[in-house]
């Protein structure tokens, strides 16, 4: 347990996966620090990468509990085997590249002290500019999602959480692994994340698995991080890879064969269409044209790539 809370028993475990993050793990630990100073807890961190996240953190922040590097096993395995260790009866994940506002840790156990219906709790996840970013608005997703997608947006995907201007707590399907607290209790009963999904949609497959056992997750407004979404890699084609083979592998476990192959059919048309539209909209809008372009790298990679991400997450170990 930390230092900083007098040796108290931990009420709240903090996870923190990191990859390549010692450019900003500092200023994430110290917000952390803030942001939980009425709340006795502690912190556990993996370093899935080789930048000396690890040996800074041990140099800077002792009271930070350092689980061994098994090298790069993934985001659901990283948080799996620090919460095998925690000690505390909610485990709170939280990004290395996001920033608690204020006092968000503790408004955040305050909350789930208030709600102890709910088998887990989030706040919001806020851009660096302070708008609301896409982690606020995970669903669980249905076939029929995917497969509209081609025809419009991939909104349908996105169109969970609390409205944009909501000031009243309220129920979700599913809350952002980069910012999350959940009773430890039923983390340990559902197994935890799912190991076979590597990097992304994990969070989405556990929240499935928690509903299915009748489980409930509820939603702050006035809880927030800043998440600088993978430090600056969001749009690298390697993401958008990751992120629609996350998506595959959700379809595959989830909707069977025939229901994964329709899947897979229709995000390489929606890779196409957004990357016709990026093309034809980078000349037409300048103040935006240097992000419709990353936009348009990304999602080429997926539609020429088709074989890196059919199958999911089947035998991809390290991500870039």
């Amino acid at each position: 347990m930390s230092d900083l809370n007098g040796n108290k028993t931990p009420l709240v475990s903090i996870l923190i996966v990191a990859f390549r993050s010692s450019d900003f793990i500092a200023e994430c630990l110290l917000g952390v620090r803030r942001s939980a100073a009425n709340t006795p807890h502690e912190i556990l961190l993996i370093d899935n990468g080789d930048d000396g996240t690890e040996a800074l953190v041990r140099a800077q922040f002792p009271e930070v509990r350092i689980v061994p590097s098994e090298g790069n096993i993934g985001f659901g395995a990283g948080n799996n085997r620090l919460a095998a260790q925690a000690r505390a009866p909610r485990l709170l994940l939280i990004n290395p590249d996001a920033l608690p506002h204020g006092a968000a840790i503790d408004d955040l156990v305050e909350f789930a002290r208030a709600h102890p219906e709910a088998a887990a709790w989030g706040g919001r996840s806020l851009s660096p500019d302070g708008t609301l970013d896409a982690a606020n608005f995970l669903v669980l997703p249905r076939m029929w999602d995917f497969l509209k997608a081609p025809l419009g947006s991939l909104r349908s995907l996105a169109s969970g959480g609390l409205p944009a201007g909501a000031t009243a707590p309220g129920y979700v399907d599913v809350l952002s692994g980069g910012f999350m607290m959940v009773r430890a209790d039923i983390w340990r009963e559902l197994g935890g994340f799912d190991e076979s999904f590597f990097l992304y949609s994990e969070e989405i497959d556990l929240f499935k698995r928690m509903k299915d056992l009748g489980h409930r997750a509820i939603v702050t407004p006035h809880v927030a991080v800043v998440h600088d979404a993978g430090g600056g890699e969001a749009l690298s084609p390697t993401r958008f890879i990751y992120r629609t083979a996350g998506q595959m592998h959700y379809a595959r476990k989830h909707f069977g064969g025939p229901g994964a192959f329709a899947t897979a059919c229709a995000l390489w048309l929606v890779a196409a269409r957004y990357v016709a539209g990026a093309a034809i909209a980078a000349p037409l809008m300048p103040s935006r044209g240097e992000r419709l372009r990353a936009v348009g790298r990304g999602w080429r990679g997926v539609l020429l790539n088709p074989t890196k991400w059919w199958g999911g997450y089947r035998g991809r170990r390290q991500a870039g």
